[in-house]
This record gives structure tokens, C-alpha cells and sequence, in this order.
């Protein structure tokens, strides 16, 4: 079976896209599942800034469905989901920065057991 975020016939029109090289600035390509991809202008190699590994970072067939990830995401995964959390969590206490402000501490106490426990 194929991963339904992979699969063309789900994507949406924003699913390729162009962005800026970091190098110098030309146009550059991406499909959303793209990981990488080499400006044609040059030659620079850069990760695509849309992809979303949130997914990569629990499922335990991401690597036969992604591939290798970038050491660039690998250096990044641990802080993936919480960042994810942290966004969904602003986005649905809104301007309640007292409970913003509870529910950051106890993510932050729930990191520390994490990481003690490995």
C-alpha cells in the first residue's frame, strides 16, 4: 500500500512549487516529496523547505516510504513533533496565553522524563 501523502493522485495544487536557491537565488522546482534537489543555475544542493517528515518521525515504514532523510532532518527530528504540538496547541488556545503558558511547562517537564527515560 502506498502512504496516501505520497500518492499524486491525493495532492493538491500546491504540491509543486518554486522557491529560491539560498545560494544565488534562482528559481528551483520542488514536488512535495521531493527531499532534495540540485539548482540548475549553481549546482547547489539544498533540502526542499516545504517538506513535512512529521510522519518520519513515528511511522515505522518511513524509510521504505521516504528514503534516507537528509541529515539535515536527522539532526532536526526530535524537535519535529514538538514543534508540531506547539503550533496546534497556540492555534487552539488562541489568545489564552495563561493556559499557552501551563500547557509549554508541562510539554517541557514531559521532555525531561523523555529523555531521562533513554
Amino acid at each position: 500500500m502506498k502512504c496516501p501523502g505520497q500518492d499524486m493522485q491525493y495532492w493538491k495544487p500546491d504540491a509543486v512549487f518554486e522557491t529560491d536557491c539560498p545560494q544565488c537565488g534562482a528559481k528551483v522546482e520542488f514536488f512535495k516529496d521531493d527531499q532534495m534537489r540540485k539548482c540548475g543555475s549553481c549546482g547547489h544542493r539544498f533540502v526542499n523547505p516545504n517538506m513535512d517528515f512529521g510522519c518520519a518521525a513515528y511511522c515505522a515504514y518511513a524509510e521504505q516510504c521516504i528514503g534516507n532523510l537528509p541529515s539535515e532532518v536527522l539532526a532536526k527530528r526530535d524537535d519535529m513533533l514538538k514543534d508540531r504540538v506547539a503550533i496546534e496547541m497556540k492555534k487552539y488556545f488562541r489568545t489564552d496565553f495563561r493556559r499557552i503558558g501551563h500547557a509549554t511547562r508541562v510539554a517541557r517537564y514531559a521532555e525531561r522524563i523523555g529523555k531521562a527515560e533513554k
